[in-house]
Parts: C-alpha cells; structure tokens; sequence
C-alpha cells in the first residue's frame, strides 16, 4: 500500500501531531522535492491533509502536514482460553467498536474459529463504518506461531496442532488476517500507546498463569525466523533443570515451572488457601517460612533468566505485566534487583528502568491493530 519511503513520511507526520515538508526533509536527510512527492502521495490516498499555515519571519509561510486517522480501520482480537475480545480502532488505536465474550465450550477448533468469525462480522457491522475501509485483522493467541504464514504449532487449549488459523479466517472472513502470539501482541501494545513508548529496545515479561517475554529491538517487534524468540519460560537458569521446581507440568518450559501464576497456585495451594503472595512476599524479605524460601529461589531464577537477557541485547527499559506482574509489581522489582546486585556488576544495568505495564484492557487485541498497521502499511 505504502513505499518505504512513504511509509517513513507517514510515520513522522503521526509522531508529530503537525509538521512542515521542509521539517520532514531535515528529520530523513532528503531532499524538500523527494520529501513534497512522497507527502502528494500520502494526501492523494487519503493518509495526510494540509493544515495550519504557519508565519516564518524568513521566506515563505509554511504548510504543515497532519495525520488522518480516521482514513482506515483495523481489527484487533484476542483469543484466550476462556474469553474472546475484538477492538476496532482508527489508525491512532482510538476505539469505535468493542467486544468482550466467554467462549462457548467445545472441543473443536474449527466450531472456535467459526464463532469467533460470526462475532468479528457483527462488530463490523455494529461499527457502521465502510467495509472497503478496513485494512485487516490482527489476531493474538496463546501459542506458539510461525511469523510469516499465521501457523499455529500448538495450542492445546484450542485443540490446534498445526493448525493455519491465518488461512481460515481469511476465507471466512474475506478480510486480511495476521497472526501472533499473545503475549508479543500485548509488548507491541505497551511500545506503541502504553509504558515502551519511546524506547527502541524492550525486554517485556509477562507473568501471568504462564510465563512468557518478548522483545522490542530497534522500535521492531523481535519474532525470530521461525516465531520463537522470546519463549521466556523455557530458559534455562540451573543445568538440573528440574532444581526448585514448584510444580511439574509437561506443558510448561524450565523456567515457568519455578515462577509462573499456574504453578504457585498449585503449589501454595498445597500448603494454604486463600494466601495474599504480597504476604508469602514479605515472608522471604523477613526469612520466614519454607514457602517464602521456595518462593525467593523462583524470583531468583527470574531474575537470572533477565541477567542473561541484559547481556545478551542491552534493553533500555524491562517492562513487568501479567496479573501477577502488576499487582506485585513493586515487591517482586524489590527482589529481582537484589539478586541482578548480585549476579552483575553495576555497568551492565545501571541505566536499565523497570516499568509496569499500563494498558489494561484489549491490550493484546490493540496489538492486534497495530500489527496490522505494521504489515500493511509498514508504521
């Protein structure tokens, strides 16, 4: 739809709010004539209109250039064990339409996909806003996914083994449809509107009843050839593999079996009911209780799994989400840094910031959106 050169014009009238050609041309190193063709495109497709006129005291007025958000549409979408959620935004990820549903209990994939199509239908035409104006379908789910063609490898609570969810719901659909991992969908979120806003390099962890990660690297969503970088729960942190598991699932990688929200409840559920972790928390910093001192040598393999990624890419800031993430955010920070003062010396991480995630709802399906924007648009 969009040049390259179009693409990176369009991207820095958004950021801008309001800017000049000439401006436009300083900030890419090009010409003002390159820069004035590119921008004649972007105002003949609908992208960019003329705004203020803005006085110089040398030379002629300028014109500055803004961004048309409402020129298309995108649809983001999450589909999570229990529930189903569709957003569909204009090009700034401003909501018009929304939808939240449990799904229906089935074991089959293709009945899932075809009620999750159904809905997507409805909210379009709920949206009463013009189908040829929707760019496609950004979709986030709980597997592992295979960048290029939107295969599914596994995702056992969907009953899907290799399954091409891409390809399906395009044919149901007649739209175009681009699939990703849930997880890398919500760090694209925080990058793009929420707490990785303006930070090129990004570690996010995401620490929920699983436990997965993804990664920003130079302002790109980080998938790796075969869709699997980022498979943060299955680090290695202790060459016994099975050392301080809380619990064992043949599902879950090393990692997330010493800290993920599935096995501490499993665990703790062993040994308490109804037990606040911010309370098992406090327990570890006073010493107290076996389950505080399992419960820290979990927050040290976490905290050795981020050591190794620091080294490994040098993020510029480490995002925490997830239910368990945010709620215990500060207690858990309090406790990675004291094992990371350990594990490293002070210039591997002294500018490294820590942040909790701030989107809290559809952030996997604004992802979703913004995905879309990304392999249709290139922004």
């Amino acid at each position: 739809m969009l040049t390259d050169l179009e693409a990176r014009t369009l991207k820095v009238i958004r950021d801008s709010g309001e800017i000049s050609r000439l401006e436009i041309s300083k900030l890419l190193n090009l010409s003002k004539p390159v820069i004035s063709q590119a921008v004649a495109q972007l105002i003949n497709k609908g992208l960019v209109v003329e705004s203020n006129i803005c006085k110089s005291s040398i030379g002629r007025p300028r014109i500055n250039l803004k961004f048309v958000s409402d020129a298309f549409y995108c649809i983001g979408a999450e589909l999570e064990e229990n529930t189903f959620e569709i957003i569909i935004t204009d090009l700034s990820g401003n909501e018009k339409k929304a939808f939240q549903e449990r799904i229906p209990h089935t074991k089959d994939s293709l009945d899932i996909i075809e009620w999750c199509s159904e809905k997507i239908k409805e909210l379009i035409r709920q949206s009463n806003l013009p189908r040829e104006k929707f760019l496609g379908i950004g979709i986030g789910i709980s597997a592992m996914v295979e960048p290029n063609t939107g295969l599914v490898r596994t995702a056992p609570a969907f009953g899907m083994k290799d399954f091409n969810l891409q390809n399906t719901l395009q044919m149901m659909l007649d739209l175009p449809v681009y699939v990703a991992n849930r997880v890398k969908l919500a760090a694209f979120a925080e990058h793009k509107l929420g707490a990785a806003k303006g930070f090129k390099d990004v570690l996010f962890i995401y620490l929920d009843s699983g436990l997965g990660s993804a990664v920003i690297l130079n302002d790109e969503l980080f998938q790796g050839f075969y869709g699997k970088a980022g498979e943060f729960g299955w680090l290695i942190t202790d060459i016994d593999v099975t050392k301080d598991d809380i619990c064992e699932e043949q599902n879950f990688g090393h990692l997330a079996r010493k800290i993920s929200g599935h096995c501490l409840r499993k665990y703790l559920g062993e040994i308490v009911q109804d037990t606040d972790l911010r309370e098992i928390i406090m327990a570890i910093k006073q010493g107290q209780i076996e389950m505080g001192k399992k419960l820290r040598r979990s927050l040290m393999h976490l905290a050795a799994a981020i050591a190794n990624s620091i080294l490994m890419f040098d993020p510029q800031i480490v995002i925490i989400k997830g239910r368990i993430g945010q709620r215990y955010f500060s207690e858990i920070l309090e406790i990675i840094e004291q094992f990371l003062y350990e594990f490293l010396p002070l210039q591997f991480y002294e500018n490294l910031e820590f942040r909790k995630g701030m989107i809290d709802k559809y952030d996997v399906a604004l992802g979703g959106v913004f995905l879309v924007q990304k392999k249709v648009m290139n922004i």
